[in-house]
């Protein structure tokens, strides 16, 4: 590993660390993580109550950083974790949510 790479990790998980600091989004991922599957939009507004809209802008944070996946079938979209992602650069911190 290089020094580059170390300062793209870095900020990663800087990255990662401020998207977690906002309620919604903590919700959502802590959401996704516990129930271990993908999840309709719609469904998960149901279980972390925000306005669509906000959600809407959640998840495109979540999706920029690389956190999470977003599938589209028809009009539904599906949205589930990028674990091996996280858990590359932040070993066991999907576990303390």
């Amino acid at each position: 590993m290089n020094i580059k790479q170390l300062d793209k990790n870095s900020e990663l998980k800087q990255r990662i660390f401020f998207a977690l600091s906002d309620p919604g989004r903590y919700k959502i991922v802590s959401m996704l993580y516990h129930v271990g599957h993908e999840m309709g939009c719609n469904e998960l507004n149901q279980h972390v109550e925000i306005d669509k809209s906000t959600m809407s802008y959640h998840l495109r944070t979540l999706r920029e950083i690389g956190i999470t996946n977003t599938r589209t079938q028809g009009r539904q979209k599906y949205v589930s974790l990028n674990l091996d992602k996280i858990e590359a650069l932040l070993p066991g911190l999907l576990k303390q949510l």
